[in-house]
């Protein structure tokens, strides 16, 4: 429940208008991109900074609330836990007994909602609704507009690689099985002391890159970002890795003359080594995750 409910939060959010009668959205960014250009053209960029402030403030809200169910669930889950316990060490009275079964349908009751509430997105706007009412004789009534979530872009931290000079980086799409193609990223790379200056920038079509000629035995602060042509409406999460290129001067080869001085540690012949046996195996339970 916990990793779900941090991958919503760390997810990007985007509006678009999307027509009915048309390919899913992957595919048809440029045409939205120009309904949405249509549509700012018509409200004016105030009218639709209040659209997207307006978004913004739902997803805001929804995330807020999230996080405080969850909260809920975890404290009336260690509640409930501490009940049982009291119950096998002594005596509880009716009242106690109560208490802890209206705790257990709230739970429940915050258990189905929290479930809902992950499992559906924002509702979407009709054009002849809200701020929209006289732009549906420009744009077409079987059009809606709708936020879409796409998953945090997350670096492969253990898969990056080290020199003195380059760091070769790599990174997935969190919740996503496989790597689509045609997907455009944005690398950054900073100074990793705070407010560093911004060394450069790239734009991938791939999910790997090779940042070249860095400093030797510095640290650096690395971003990666989508890029669509989707309106951006709330990013609340951006992943960073800071990375140490390695250093340049390798310690000196050691002089073959100094290797008669090094004593080497002796090994028996396999016949002469004392039999031991080997220590039991031990089998752990493994305790139950939490939520």
């Amino acid at each position: 429940m916990q990793e779900r409910l941090l991958l919503k939060q760390r997810s990007s959010y985007y509006f678009v208008i999307q027509k009915e009668d048309v390919r899913p959205w992957e595919n048809q960014q440029e045409s939205t991109s120009m309904s949405i250009n249509m549509l700012g053209s018509h409200l004016g960029s105030s009218r639709l900074q209040h659209v997207k402030d307006w978004m913004k403030s739902q997803i805001v809200f929804l995330l807020a609330y999230l996080e405080m169910l969850f909260q809920e669930i975890i404290t009336s889950r260690k509640n409930l836990e501490a009940f049982v316990a009291k119950c096998e060490q002594v005596e509880v009275d009716a009242d106690e007994i109560a208490s802890a079964e209206q705790q257990l349908q709230q739970t429940q009751l915050h258990l189905r909602d929290f479930e809902a509430r992950m499992a559906s997105n924002l509702e979407p706007l009709t054009l002849n609704s809200l701020f929209l009412l006289h732009t549906r004789g420009s744009l077409t009534h079987q059009s809606q507009m709708s936020v879409v979530t796409l998953g945090p872009v997350m670096f492969h931290r253990e898969k990056s690689l080290l020199t003195p000079k380059s760091v070769c980086l790599f990174w997935y799409i969190a919740g996503e099985q496989s790597e689509e193609p045609r997907r455009m990223f944005r690398i950054t790379v900073k100074s990793a002391a705070p407010g560093g200056k911004l060394w450069r920038e790239a734009v991938c079509c791939n999910y790997e890159h090779c940042v070249q000629n860095l400093q030797p035995d510095t640290y650096y602060a690395f971003t990666v970002k989508r890029i669509t042509n989707f309106t951006l409406v709330h990013v609340p999460w951006t992943d960073t890795l800071h990375l140490k290129t390695l250093s340049s001067t390798l310690p000196p080869p050691l002089p073959l003359s100094n290797l008669s001085s090094i004593s080497l540690p002796s090994i028996q012949p396999p016949s002469l080594r004392p039999s031991v046996s080997p220590p039991p195996l031990l089998l752990h339970e493994r305790s139950g995750g939490g939520c």
